[in-house]
């Protein structure tokens, strides 16, 4: 039988800049982040398979002192795996999402993930098979097919109930067909909608609710499709829909969700052509406030 470094070797293509020059050995990191290029099923815009480089391209021109934490670099130790290695068939690549996050999960570290298109996700949950799954995204990705294809990122959270079967509270929805809306009132004990609308117009106590959620499960994994926010703060993702809410609001509502609990997160959707730089800009800075905030959730619990 195969190491898994061995594995890994075989499953991922190494990169030459790593998320903010980080040179941590894999068994003393904390965090694992690996990129998931797969962008095969786009319905608007194509490109997502830029955004890892794009990503940590602009990472090595980020402050590393964070003021909501006080943490800096040196306080975290993570390992870039660099990029899986199989995308020309989306269950390929899905398979080996799958492989890599599960050897990263039995390790004991934590799983961060950057797509790539939003159909990644499905990957990751397989082997982690989180109680909770929060999904902030425009979109509910919950129609049985999109453009005759049954597996997709319009598709991928329909395939994820119907094989897992777990809870899944979507945050800052905007964007719905009327399919996706019967199907969650079919569900109403699987799934929770937090339009942007409400997050805007009921803040403190949407926050309070969402704590709750999260604090009674056992585990969670946390999928952050890009188009959740404005075009106005990323303009550059596969399919940008209007009205959504600001880059400040969703680090406020991670900082309130990050927890022990937190299983892994993914950054997905980001095509990074189609601006000059802002959304990669937005994703870096997201990455490197979420693993801050992993260890920081972390460090409170052994105060």
């Amino acid at each position: 039988m195969k190491n898994d470094d061995l594995i890994l070797q075989e499953l991922l293509k190494p990169t030459l800049q790593p998320f903010m020059d980080s040179i941590i050995e894999y068994n003393s990191a904390e965090f694992i982040l690996f990129g998931a290029p797969l962008d095969l099923t786009a319905s608007y815009r194509s490109g997502s398979r830029f955004a890892p480089n794009a990503i940590r391209q602009e990472s090595q021109y980020l402050e590393s002192y964070d003021l909501r934490t006080g943490l800096d670099w040196c306080d975290v130790s993570v390992t870039d795996l660099g990029d899986i290695n199989r995308l020309n068939d989306v269950e390929e690549a899905l398979s080996a999402i799958e492989s890599v996050t599960r050897l990263i999960k039995n390790s004991g570290k934590i799983p961060l993930m950057v797509g790539g298109e939003h159909t990644v996700t499905l990957g990751s949950l397989r082997a982690l098979k989180p109680e909770l799954i929060l999904d902030f995204d425009a979109h509910l990705d919950l129609r049985d097919e999109l453009f005759d294809q049954r597996l997709s990122h319009g598709t991928f959270m329909r395939r994820a109930f119907e094989e897992l079967d777990k809870k899944v509270i979507f945050i800052g929805g905007r964007a719905f067909s009327k399919e996706e809306i019967e199907f969650t009132k079919f569900h109403l004990e699987n799934f929770i909608l937090i339009p942007s609308r409400e997050l805007q117009d009921n803040r403190y106590t949407v926050f309070k609710d969402l704590k709750n959620e999260v604090a009674t499960a056992s585990s969670v994994y946390i999928s952050i499709d890009m188009d959740v926010l404005d075009p106005a703060y990323a303009p550059a993702v596969g399919n940008p829909s209007a009205n959504g809410i600001s880059l400040s609001l969703l680090l406020d509502i991670l900082e309130s969700v990050l927890g022990e609990n937190t299983l892994g997160v993914d950054i997905t959707e980001i095509t990074p052509y189609y601006d000059s730089g802002g959304t990669a800009i937005a994703g870096a800075y997201l990455l490197l406030q979420i693993i801050y905030g992993l260890k920081y959730a972390r460090l409170k619990l052994r105060r």
